[in-house]
């Protein structure tokens, strides 16, 4: 049942945005009493913590499976296609990330904890396609840093963007937000993975169709 209330409760954040969701409205979708939910969470802070735990473990998963592949541009766009899949899966959380920020100081924490932890990787990542030729070899620190820092703004706010804009449907929505949020590494890609890099979104493209 908590697996259950945890499911729900992540489908009406989605629809119905955070501030419109009760426990009641919950509690009725499920056909449970407030008795039952109470007993899993004690208040809705428990819900928003444990998906947000939710959220980081998935996104564990995928850095763990890249990490045991080949390195490739290919490896690192599946990567970035799978975590934007988490992204919509939970977008409730990016279409309210200052509020539920503001109002869930563990929720901040841990947030900013894992920031850095990204952060730390993805120096790694670049450094090391660097050795391997994916990208240039005369990428400046500071270009790394820059890449890293408007990637974060860029994936922690394109689901804002794509609730703004004419709707497209999940894969034309996949696309064009992977090509603005991936489409920063691309002048510092080496001719042959930049070859890749066009004909991974000419694929994408194509099963589209």
């Amino acid at each position: 049942m908590k697996q259950k209330i945890l499911d729900q409760a992540r489908l009406l954040y989605n629809a119905k945005g955070i501030s419109n969701v009760t426990t009641r409205v919950i509690c009725d979708q499920l056909k449970i009493s407030l008795g039952s939910f109470s007993y899993h969470f004690p208040d809705k802070k428990r819900i928003l913590q444990q998906l947000y735990e939710e959220i980081l473990d998935e996104n564990q998963k995928i850095y763990d499976t890249i990490q045991k592949q080949e390195p490739t541009i290919n490896t690192y766009l599946d990567c970035h296609k799978a975590l934007f899949l988490i992204q919509e899966k939970y977008k409730f959380f990016y279409l309210n990330l200052f509020e539920i920020l503001t109002n869930h100081p563990k929720i901040k924490e841990a947030y900013f904890k894992n920031r850095i932890e990204e952060t730390n990787m993805a120096k790694q990542v670049f450094l090391y396609y660097m050795q391997m030729g994916i990208l240039k070899k005369d990428i400046t620190e500071s270009q790394i840093i820059r890449l890293i820092n408007v990637g974060n703004i860029l994936n922690n706010f394109w689901p804002i963007d794509s609730e703004l804009s004419p709707k497209l449907n999940q894969t034309e929505r996949l696309i064009h937000y992977m090509k603005i949020c991936c489409g920063l590494l691309e002048p510092y890609l080496e001719e042959e993975s930049r070859d890749e890099y066009h004909k991974y979104f000419k694929m994408l493209e194509n099963k589209s169709m």
